[in-house]
């Protein structure tokens, strides 16, 4: 399929959102994401996912999906990033399929670096050339992790834990046991595995709308490395 989209109409490309508590800002955010969609004249859709909110998120993201094309909205119990993606990709009609942090102003630029590969790889790696917003310890953890990736599973990659496209049907084959973050390391190199083809683009790092990321708790911190390890002991008795 071209990234035009195909001869059923189905899109190109399903965005799916993960949304925890995020009542003030998400009608907002998911308006302008869909006006940001439609500029870059790529047949699109917005799935948002409700992470088990405890304030308006889910009644505002269905709210969303009556008034606006093309935006549907879901509901689960707290899985975190990892899991919310998987429930938005397993409710997905696009070629491609890639996340959109609630939180984060999108623009037609943050697309088109993904867009220009549509067709060419299965995975499309987004690398950030700098780190907005992050403190020094993040930075140093920016810094390891994606060597320690490499180190453990043999995968280089410039950017393990930004935003990424993936062919659906590519993704979709490949079992996934990690919900939080680590999932994102998981995807790359269970893909790598299945002999997925790779293409890495360099991007910006946009600001949070608000707030402060998750990431920079240290109790986050520590189970993203826990989550990373568990996978490493996992995927090492598959490989033995």
């Amino acid at each position: 399929m071209s990234s035009n989209g195909s001869s059923s109409g189905a899109p190109a490309l399903s965005v799916i959102v993960p949304a925890f508590n995020e009542e003030r800002l998400l009608e907002a955010s998911i308006r302008a994401l869909r006006a940001t969609l439609d500029e870059i004249k790529v047949p699109a859709e917005i799935i948002v996912v409700d992470d088990g909110s405890r304030d308006r998120t889910g009644a505002i993201a269905d709210l969303l999906a009556q008034n606006l094309p093309e935006v549907r909205a879901c509901h689960q119990s707290n899985r975190g990033i990892g899991g919310a993606f998987l429930s938005g990709s397993r409710l997905a009609s696009g070629e491609y399929i890639m996340l959109w942090p609630a939180d984060m102003a999108a623009t037609p630029d943050d697309f088109a670096p993904y867009v220009a590969e549509f067709g060419h790889a299965d995975v499309i790696v987004g690398c950030r050339s700098q780190r907005v917003g992050y403190n020094p310890l993040m930075r140093l953890n920016a810094w390891v992790y994606p060597r320690l990736v490499a180190l453990l599973f043999g995968l280089r990659v410039r950017d393990v834990n930004w935003i990424h496209a993936y062919r659906r049907s590519a993704f979709l084959s490949i079992r996934l046991d990690q919900t939080g973050i680590p999932m994102l390391a998981e995807a790359l190199v269970r893909l790598r595995d299945a002999k997925a083809t790779f293409a890495e683009v360099d991007v910006v790092m946009k600001p949070r709308l608000h707030g402060i990321a998750s990431a920079s708790r240290p109790s986050v911190m520590w189970r993203t490395l826990a989550g990373l390890l568990s996978l490493w002991q996992t995927w090492r008795r598959e490989k033995h």
